[in-house]
């Protein structure tokens, strides 16, 4: 039987995108200069902190220690407007779905080597929303191509780049981690309503959220209606159930928990806003950031293997709380995310390229031994000299031409001995 939704009313949301870019040193100032400040945690968020997290994590996501990520929001105090609106499939004037967002905040984690993400906390430009009202939402602001009304801009993506990023770009060919994004943003929402209170109508109404599909697909028998069995074993191994009243969904693009009365005061909707929510922007921070190391480790650079190295140690954590409600999040973002399987499929890429590495090396080593060998077989300088008269003789060489292929021949060895040494250091002193 189809579940009837629209008796469900929101009472309270969240509903936040993030996604990545790329910045160069001239960012921060610009960024402040347009009204970003530095993020500083509340003596009680510091206090609470202390005794949820591990100290490390702490320190670089719910701490306002000197040596953390920087991290920049904005407030939007006047309303920022944007109409998202999709066409229908093979038209260019009929509209299928549109939805008018306010942007309430935005927040900038700025990591290093020029590698960030951003995170845009939206609001629906309605006051009463509906189930189909905050899919279609999710759905139109997860899509860097789509459509919008009234503005310069033609595309979110564009929106999201020039206002909200100040010029940088969150697609294209610079942004190396934007080839795991494919072309959605990630998701993190939150639904709040007090009708649901059967915990068999949450699970449903999870999935549909979760999955970002037409209201009613889960229990449904349409077309367009998911298998049950893959409904059935996406809950069963990526839903967080651990109390009656609420039950959450990690997946690869979104996060979401569905439930009655959890976030209905501030404090509550503080611990969903920021409190998980950073949690999850630590899972996919660790995600984009193995996956740029998997794409940059392939081509032998010793300090691109140094610098995954360094992140390691300075950024994962495999125990993130002393709590277990952080923990169980943690796990399963961890799991939905891959994160684990892009680890090990990382270590072996090291492994194997610190062989290829190797024997290259052994490989170079035994032509220099080979020519020490030669050169070992002869009395003294004076005979190599002979050889080389000789040489220059048989050939018809005169002295100038003789000393430039003793030259190139010296250069030759040392290149294919210290080549990629000497084109590091180019490189470093070029930057």
């Amino acid at each position: 039987m189809n579940q009837d939704y629209t008796q469900y009313a929101i009472e309270n949301y969240i509903l936040k995108i993030t996604g990545v870019f790329n910045y160069d040193k001239e960012f921060y100032e610009k960024a402040i200069n347009s009204n970003y400040k530095e993020l500083k945690f509340p003596e009680d968020t510091l206090k609470f902190s202390k005794d949820y997290f591990y100290p490390e994590f702490r320190k670089q996501f719910y701490s306002n220690d000197k040596l953390r990520h920087k991290i920049l929001v904005k407030d939007y105090i006047e309303v920022l407007k944007v109409d998202l609106f999709e066409y229908k499939f093979d038209s260019k004037t009929e509209i299928n779905k549109e939805i008018s967002l306010v942007i309430l905040d935005s927040r900038l984690d700025l990591f290093d080597e020029g590698f960030a993400m951003f995170t845009i906390n939206i609001k629906i430009d309605s006051n009463n929303i509906s189930l189909f009202q905050y899919s279609d939402a999710c759905y139109l602001a997860r899509n860097f191509e789509t459509n919008i009304k009234n503005s310069i801009y033609k595309k979110w993506h564009s929106f999201i780049d020039n206002i909200i990023l100040l010029g940088s770009i969150t697609k294209g060919k610079s942004v190396v981690v934007d080839e795991y994004s494919g072309s959605k943003y990630k998701l993190y929402m939150v639904l709040d309503l007090p009708e649901l209170i059967l915990k068999e109508t949450i699970k449903p109404l999870l999935f549909d959220i979760g999955t970002v599909s037409m209201i009613g697909s889960a229990n449904g028998n349409s077309y367009y209606s998911m298998d049950k069995e893959y409904i059935n074993q996406l809950i069963k191994f990526n839903s967080i159930t651990v109390f009656n009243n609420w039950e959450g969904l990690a997946l690869l693009d979104t996060f979401s928990i569905v439930g009655n009365k959890i976030i209905d005061n501030e404090k509550k909707k503080n611990t969903y806003s920021n409190i998980y929510h950073g949690i999850y922007l630590y899972g996919l921070f660790i995600k984009y950031e193995l996956f740029k190391h998997n794409y940059d480790i392939s081509d032998l650079d010793e300090d691109k293997r140094k610098e995954f190295q360094d992140f390691i140690s300075e950024y994962y954590y495999n125990y993130i709380s002393y709590n277990f409600l952080p923990t169980e999040i943690y796990y399963k973002i961890r799991s939905a995310l891959d994160i684990d399987k892009e680890l090990k499929l990382l270590n072996e890429k090291m492994i194997a390229v610190g062989q290829k590495i190797q024997e290259e090396q052994q490989a170079r080593t035994n032509v220099i031994l080979g020519i020490v060998m030669v050169l070992s077989t002869l009395a003294s300088i004076q005979q190599i000299q002979g050889y080389i008269i000789l040489t220059q003789k048989w050939i018809g060489l005169n002295d100038n031409e003789t000393l430039s292929i003793v030259i190139v021949l010296v250069l030759g060895i040392v290149l294919y001995v210290y080549g990629k040494n000497i084109l590091k250091w180019i490189k470093k002193r070029k930057k």
